[in-house]
């Protein structure tokens, strides 16, 4: 029992390393894969009781690009759908059921593949649910460090907008 709980704490150890925003391009390229065996637990992100693992990205040597609304929101690659951050390079991207979501890295990756809540979100005007891959994706005005909205539409979007600046 005692070298399997010992192998858990240096699994997570290594996952939570693998995804520090300490580690420079070099060090990110050097890391292998982490093995865990079938039945064994690692948390993953995405739950609500879970810390982000945020500050990087997967792309290596790639410029931060600064956040650009478009007629179709914020542009969802360069968005990590699991901690719901715009992370200003381009993430990995993860096929899922027909649809296009991302993730910053691989722990990311099997997030969204295995957990439902972190693929879907809700709109803040309307409270319906939406499917990150569909959504209107916008800059959270309310956090400082790259957090994100889901809106169904633009015009959500807009609506959400007007009903948060008082009129003069």
């Amino acid at each position: 029992m005692k070298s399997i709980t010992g192998f858990l704490i240096a699994a997570v150890s290594l996952v939570a390393l693998a995804c520090s925003p300490q580690q420079d391009s070099a060090q990110q390229a050097a890391t292998s894969p982490i093995v865990v065996a079938a039945d064994s637990v690692v948390p993953t992100a995405g739950s609500p009781n879970d810390p982000p693992h945020t500050g990087h990205a997967t792309t290596p040597n790639a410029e931060k690009q600064e956040p650009t609304m478009t007629k179709d929101g914020l542009a969802k690659e360069l968005v990590c759908m699991v901690n719901n951050a715009y992370m200003g390079k381009k993430q990995v991207p993860v096929s899922f059921q027909g649809r296009q979501y991302y993730g910053c890295c691989e722990m990311c990756v099997k997030t969204i593949k295995t957990q439902r809540q972190v693929r879907v979100a809700q709109d803040p005007l309307t409270g319906k649910e939406v499917d990150k891959s569909l959504a209107f994706i916008a800059l959270d005005a309310a956090q400082q460090n790259g957090g994100v909205q889901y809106f169904e539409s633009e015009d959500t979007y807009q609506q959400y907008l007007k009903k948060r600046t008082p009129t003069q």
